[in-house]
């Protein structure tokens, strides 16, 4: 079926510009799952446990870089207002960066991080966040005013120098630091190359002479909803998928952490790839459906159909021979992560099917249940990951309660999906 759309609209610009992007998000992913078994078997799990740790605190931050200003950009109708929110939101990035700073040397004083897993060598370490924030910032600056300009080819090369530099850099640090420190740098310098490359090009968007910064109030003022109200969306989505990182090291260790952290990283990486290529094809054609019928259901059918049956097998057999597979893969070390795997093959399972299909809340405009069903997940994350702290629970058991109960929360999104597929 997926074919069959694929050949309908592969004259338009649209399935050009997807096929362009998949295609540098599928060789930034197949190099980073190609090169991940040499990475195990030079880096520790403490190390990609660390290294997680860094990434979950940094992605939280992620929410408040820019302002989200940045999506005012693909509202804009001309250059100077582009110009404006640009400027802001890097000003934003830089403000909110400096606070950073004093914040981590001021926790670093008073509070006892250690026993939520950040060690004094991570500690250091954090002290690079702010810096990451405000390269992220550009990069995302950039990448969104690429995206308003239909420049899918500077985007995909983009993505694709930094998975690029991003593994170089971790596979060089293996003779030198022999830490979490290499997979820090690889994180830190991929993003910065990217932008760096993108610089020359797009520099022209940030502008802080009077008469651009002059405008901030007035811009800020304006679209002051889009920190309002997607600041707190977007803390609750990214909090709510770093729950399991901030629990794992202050329970079961940082080991642990690292064990779930390859597992996810591996199963995370093809899902995505997959659903979101699926997702492409199946808004434009569903919500076409939508607006002239009021009646999509028989593509969301058959769509599920699809990818219920491209994933059934290989999820199958991950949740039987998980444990092998992984092992023989990435080294004896993380037969952990293979056993994660073989409790995570449900979930992903469902995951995979439900995640494009759910795009019918956006179509129907059910974001209020969406949002509803958000909260539910950050609480019921935190409960669960909660419990090993009053009672004495496994990290296979915990494992199996937070995947069975985000099997029921795909479920739910699937059957409200489908019910949303054709008006009342």
């Amino acid at each position: 079926m997926i074919r069959r759309i694929i050949d309908k609209y592969k004259g338009s610009e649209f399935i050009k510009n997807v096929a362009v992007v998949m295609t540098g998000t599928a060789v930034s992913q197949l190099i980073a799952i190609a090169v991940t078994p040499i990475l195990t078997r030079n880096y520790t799990p403490e190390d990609f446990g660390y290294y997680t740790t860094f990434i979950a605190i940094y992605t939280v931050l992620c929410s408040f870089a820019t302002g989200k200003y940045e999506r005012v950009i693909l509202l804009s109708k001309n250059e100077n207002d582009i110009v404006v929110v640009s400027s802001l939101g890097m000003a934003i990035s830089i403000f909110f960066s400096t606070f950073l700073i004093i914040l981590i040397y001021l926790s670093s004083l008073f509070f006892d991080l250690n026993s939520w897993g950040i060690d004094s060598l991570l500690m250091k370490w954090l002290y690079l966040i702010p810096f990451l924030l405000i390269i992220y910032a550009v990069n995302l600056i950039f990448l969104t005013f690429l995206n308003y300009k239909k420049n899918f080819k500077e985007i995909s090369k983009s993505r694709v120098i930094k998975t690029f530099v991003s593994i170089s850099v971790s596979l060089i640090c293996i003779f030198f630091l022999k830490n979490m420190g290499g997979l820090i740098l690889g994180e830190l310098l991929g993003l910065l190359f990217s932008t760096i490359y993108l610089f020359p090009k797009l520099k022209f968007l940030f502008q802080f002479q009077n008469k651009i910064t002059s405008q901030f109030s007035a811009v800020a003022s304006r679209y002051k909803d889009f920190p309002l109200y997607n600041i707190p969306s977007d803390l609750l989505n990214n909090s709510s998928a770093q729950v399991p990182v901030f629990f794992l090291t202050p329970i079961y260790g940082v080991q642990a952490t690292g064990q779930y952290s390859l597992m996810k990283r591996m199963l995370d990486a093809p899902v995505t790839l997959l659903s979101s290529s699926i997702l492409e094809v199946f808004r434009q054609k569903a919500s076409e459906q939508y607006i002239a019928f009021g009646d999509c259901r028989e593509l969301f059918v058959k769509t599920a159909r699809n990818l219920a049956l491209i994933s059934i097998v290989p999820f199958s057999v991950l949740m039987i021979f998980g444990t092998d597979i992984f092992a023989f893969i990435f080294g004896e070390e993380w037969r952990e992560a293979g056993k994660f795997a073989g409790i995570f093959a449900v979930y992903y399972f469902f995951k995979f099917v439900s995640s494009p299909l759910s795009y019918m809340f956006y179509i129907a405009e059910k974001q209020k249940m969406d949002f509803l069903l958000h909260i539910y997940m950050f609480v019921s994350s935190l409960v669960i990951f909660y419990l090993p702290k009053l009672y004495s629970v496994s990290i296979t058991e915990t494992l199996w309660i937070y995947s069975i109960n985000f099997v029921i929360i795909y479920l739910t999104y699937f059957i409200l999906s489908y019910k949303y597929s054709k008006k009342c």
